[in-house]
């Protein structure tokens, strides 16, 4: 067993609102996990000692919403080939920007689900990922769409009734999905409907739930407007996704439930601000984006002040919104009200419990792996620090940038 000792940093573990200064942290080589941390001189016997000079150490981003594969926005044919190409180059530059840990949340021909399960024997680099694959909607409704080299797939399970829901969810499981994505309310990048609009039944998301977690499967729900927000709260999905009109009375209740709010402002922002004149995106789609968008920051940022449990997730594939520049969501949750750590702990600890994987991610603790950034500033301070270009990137105890 050998042994690497990083010495003089200032550690944030990701456990408290606070630094630990001169500290030090052991990571075992062979697991890729850390074995001791503690401040001043570090007293273990190691094979290597890697000095920080100071800089800021923290654990890598976990990002709870995000498409790896999505985002060419292109005219000609979305296929498995181009979807796959796209989700590697997107892992790969998503681990670059420091997320070392995401959540699917809907891929085209199930291609996160098939690269997972191809990594043991085609390794490739880019966060651990827990898989979602196709979407759930109904006819007609968000995500509802044709790809294909002749536009002979669908690119989600459309449903009509809870044995729909059902087969989806089993569907979904069979292929190894561990996340099950529902539409429930209508959306911005769709162009048939508003973001009020009730997509899925409370009888629909109910039946998904008692399905997906009878199967150690998690929910999250892309709901946007308020009566579908509600339908799936009462339902208990895992997470609601956006928020935009998350009611008073529903954060109460996703309070009591320990249900998590990712709210993907940064999406929401990008499109309402900066679409992107190569990005074929109608001008429906932008307006509605922006006669929400303040909206959609007031309503999160009272879920954020109750103490609704907060994940951060970025809609990463969405328009001029890559998963390399996840750390853009920390910004965004501090401008809609959130503290630094409140923000910094949604891209850790909070995004890890609603993952359920926080007994080996998403804080600096023995135990745990070594998924760590080292920064030049401090986070803490300015969570825009988390967005240095140089900064290095460790992914189980291995600098992979």
């Amino acid at each position: 067993m050998t042994k690497t000792a990083y010495v003089n940093c200032n550690l944030f573990t990701g456990l408290e609102d606070k630094l630990e200064e001169n500290a030090w942290f052991v990571v075992d080589n062979e697991t890729g996990k850390l074995t001791k941390t503690g401040q001043g001189e570090c007293p273990e016997e190691v094979d290597e000692k890697v000095d920080l000079a100071g800089q800021y150490v923290m654990s890598g981003l976990l990002n709870s919403h995000a498409h790896p594969g999505l985002g060419d926005y292109r005219n000609y044919p979305t296929t498995e080939t181009s979807v796959t190409v796209k989700a590697l180059e997107d892992l790969r530059s998503g681990l670059k920007g420091g997320v070392t840990y995401l959540r699917s949340c809907g891929v085209n021909f199930d291609v996160d689900v098939k690269l997972k399960r191809e990594k043991d024997f085609h390794p490739y680099v880019g966060p651990e990922m827990m898989t979602c694959g196709k979407t759930v909607t109904v006819i007609g409704g968000h995500a509802d769409g044709r790809v294909g080299e002749e536009g002979d797939e669908p690119s989600s399970w459309t449903v009509n009734g809870p044995d729909d829901v059902r087969r989806a969810v089993r569907s979904q499981f069979k292929k190894g999905a561990e996340n099950v994505k529902l539409m429930a309310t209508g959306g911005i990048m769709s162009t048939t409907d508003l973001v009020d609009d009730v997509e899925l039944s409370f009888e629909e998301v109910k039946t998904a739930v008692e399905e997906a977690h009878s199967k150690h499967m998690t929910v999250c729900a892309h709901a946007q407007g308020a009566l579908g927000i509600h339908y799936c709260v009462e339902a208990g999905v895992d997470s609601v996704e956006h928020g935009f009109y998350v009611t008073d009375e529903d954060i109460e209740t996703m309070k009591e439930k320990g249900t998590f709010l990712s709210p993907t402002l940064i999406a929401g922002y990008q499109v309402a601000h900066y679409p992107h004149p190569d990005v074929h995106l109608s001008a429906f789609s932008i307006q509605k984006m922006q006669n929400a968008l303040q909206d959609f920051y007031d309503h999160v940022g009272r879920a954020v002040k109750a103490g609704v449990k907060l994940a951060m997730g970025t809609d990463a594939g969405t328009p001029n919104n890559p998963l390399s520049e996840s750390w853009r969501e920390l910004v965004e949750l501090t401008k809609a009200g959130a503290t630094n750590y409140q923000a910094l702990r949604a891209a850790g600890l909070g995004s890890a419990e609603l993952m359920k994987v926080d007994s080996e991610y998403g804080s600096l603790e023995p135990g745990k792996y070594a998924d760590f950034l080292v920064l030049k500033d401090n986070p803490l301070a300015d969570v825009s620090a988390v967005g240095q270009e140089d900064k290095q990137v460790y992914q189980h105890g291995v600098r992979k940038f």
